[in-house]
């Protein structure tokens, strides 16, 4: 086996063959380590034989005529025909084939699936992948502490265009707060308590415009059952005077 060591007798008749502080060989003289020799050696071979392949031509492959066999059945033969050309036969149905408007329909729709997918890609990160946003970390370097950003990162895409129409619109509402609180301090004075019942008012009237009629019935019947119940409540606690302390 070509792992195994040789005896130890024959390894001290090596070495006294070879003798001591004998010249330096040839082969010696190579210090090139013995797995790059071995990936050159591979490389070099691997060149060889694709010049050699690319240079010979493949011979074509020619289908064996198929005969029916002494002994074997017709049923056999023909179903044994029918396995050797299945694939060729499966080829020239789908070749002769048309293809229907359904399945152009559905391949242009798919394509056009793909570009909107792409396009939408492109719209949310700018068409950028994140290669600009790469570290130049040196050699040796050990980070004691995540990064802090000094300036915060530009918005690019559609967060672009969603930040600047965010900001516009913050911009309006501040331009209509100011000219609300001007004709305010024109007409007169109005608390927060004010406004926020106001507001308050109408998203309660937003909600009651959204609610189905059902819903809407319901509630009003809540209503006047909480209604009844503390006029009936009031009338216990008030009396037929009108005084809690006679109803005792």
């Amino acid at each position: 086996m070509p792992h195994k060591r040789a005896k130890s007798s024959i390894r001290t008749a090596r070495k006294k063959q070879v003798g001591h502080d004998a010249p330096v060989t040839q082969n010696e003289k190579d210090d090139t380590p013995k797995g790059f020799a071995r990936l050159l050696r591979f490389k070099d071979f691997k060149l060889k034989k694709q010049e050699k392949t690319t240079q010979e031509p493949k011979p074509e492959k020619t289908q064996p005529r198929l005969t029916i066999q002494p002994g074997e059945r017709m049923k056999d033969f023909s179903l044994r025909v029918e396995r050797e050309y299945k694939g060729d036969f499966v080829q020239a149905v789908k070749a002769s084939k048309p293809t229907s408007d359904r399945k152009k329909r559905n391949r242009e729709s798919r394509k056009e699936k793909k570009t909107a997918k792409k396009r939408k890609v492109e719209e949310i990160y700018g068409g950028r992948d994140f290669d600009d946003l790469q570290d130049n970390v040196k050699f040796g370097e050990v980070a004691d502490a995540p990064p802090t950003f000094q300036n915060l990162p530009k918005a690019r895409g559609r967060a672009k265009h969603e930040l600047e129409a965010k900001q516009a619109l913050a911009k309006q509402q501040s331009t209509a707060k100011d000219a609300a609180k001007d004709t305010s301090k024109q007409e007169g004075y109005e608390s927060e308590e004010d406004e926020n019942m106001k507001q308050l008012k109408a998203s309660h009237k937003r909600k009651l415009q959204a609610m189905s009629a059902a819903a809407r019935k319901a509630l009003d019947n809540e209503r006047e059952r909480a209604i009844q119940l503390y006029r009936a409540k009031k009338g216990k606690t008030n009396g037929p005077f009108g005084n809690g302390m006679l109803s005792k």
